[in-house]
């Protein structure tokens, strides 16, 4: 099942147990954008337990240190959780940041959103159980 939910500055699509989040702004830079962006994403993982997200920067152009910082606490939220981040659609402006910063090492980073899904294991299937008819 797909749950659209749209806001000004981000796009959130639920499949199924992952979470789509794509940014809608062109550039994160400052707290003033980035804070409540991130607070939204935030509440995902901490309010409504949505820890296995994808994040597609397509449309990011450029991003500066504190929101850098804010991607860092996030992966660090949703491992606490025990979930998994993927950013995919990195433009080469923030590529080129990702690349300075060695941030590689960090991220599960993916050319598209197509690949950042697929590199998500199935969720475990409930055992079946076995019983004999008589």
């Amino acid at each position: 099942m797909t749950a659209h939910q749209g806001h000004r500055w981000l796009e959130r699509v639920d499949v199924g147990e992952l979470t789509i989040v794509r940014f809608q702004v062109h550039h994160l830079r400052g707290e003033e954008i980035t804070r409540p962006v991130f607070e939204m994403i935030y509440g995902l993982v901490d309010e409504i337990k949505r820890a296995r997200l994808v994040v597609n920067l397509a449309q990011v152009e450029s991003l500066d240190s504190y929101a850098v910082g804010k991607l860092v606490l996030l992966n660090r939220k949703v491992q606490v959780a025990e979930g998994r981040l993927a950013i995919c659609h990195l433009t080469p402006t923030v590529q080129d940041v990702f690349d300075t910063m060695h941030l590689e090492d960090i991220f599960c980073l993916y050319a598209t959103e197509e690949e950042a899904l697929a590199s998500f294991p199935s969720p475990p299937q409930p055992p079946a159980e076995d019983f004999e008819g008589g």
